[in-house]
């Protein structure tokens, strides 16, 4: 497979990456137990040094190897295909490398570079352009009453907000997090029960206690959910009506 090395800290002075024909070298270090990090393991080592043609030892963690072994990295993404030998040993100095985030997702104030995977990043890419694709095509056939119950599972009050602001916020938010609208509205078989309950807390009809709602004095669930399978039971119909009605007269 190909992998990229990239850098992913500035430079603080000139928001720059690195300036062009300027390099960083990721090399070797010792650990707080003493040892030298190298990234592989004994027989890992044995295995490409037999690949490499080097002599038995050259890759263990106190060989003079070591010392001067480094990787080079500049402005430009560095490739590297782990199908030969030297792309192998390279890609598993990096891996566990203390100063590399193995993925974009990993990465943290901590690391200076990061190595990708080309087909697993494509992946995902195609996977969340495909979720915000559907997310859209969701939102095109939304009434505004939908958006705007929408928008209160996204935790904003729309009640006074105008049609246009309805339509540009719930935008916003899906903008943002489209897996999140997929998940509380279009995957969301009881919405309109979320809605209900939401609404109802905003208007004080409900209570909330950590994890325990409240209607009145009397508990409706522990969690969302409870209080949604509460709401959906026959029996309980009296007690959505009156939270219905409490809600259109606020």
């Amino acid at each position: 497979m190909e992998v990229i090395v990239r850098l992913t800290k500035q430079n603080p002075w000139t928001g720059l990456l690195k300036w062009n024909n300027c390099f960083d070298y990721v090399s070797s270090y010792w650990t707080r137990s003493g040892a030298r990090y190298t990234g592989l393991t004994p027989e890992k080592a044995r295995e490409l040094e037999e690949k490499l043609r080097y002599p038995a030892g050259t890759l263990d963690p106190n060989s003079p190897f070591w010392d001067t072994y480094a990787i080079k990295v500049g402005k430009k993404d560095v490739i590297i295909n782990t199908d030969t030998p030297e792309g192998e040993l390279q890609y598993l100095f990096l891996k566990n490398n203390k100063f590399v985030a193995d993925g974009i997702a990993k990465i943290t104030p901590r690391t200076d570079y990061v190595i990708i995977d080309k087909d697993l990043e494509a992946t995902k890419a195609n996977a969340a352009n495909k979720t915000k694709r559907e997310a859209y095509r969701a939102f095109d056939k939304m009434t505004l009453n939908d958006m705007r119950k929408c928008l209160r599972l996204f935790g904003v009050k729309s009640d006074n907000l105008s049609n246009e602001v309805v339509e540009a916020r719930l935008n916003e938010n899906i903008e943002k997090d489209p897996a999140k609208f997929m998940r509380i509205w279009v995957e969301n078989a009881d919405k309109e029960y979320a809605f209900i309950v939401e609404e109802a807390l905003s208007k004080n009809i409900l209570r909330k206690n950590r994890s325990t709602y409240y209607f009145g004095t009397d508990v409706i669930g522990n969690g969302i959910d409870d209080v949604i399978t509460y709401l959906k039971d026959k029996k309980n119909q009296d007690i959505l009506l009156a939270i219905k009605g409490e809600i259109e007269s606020k």
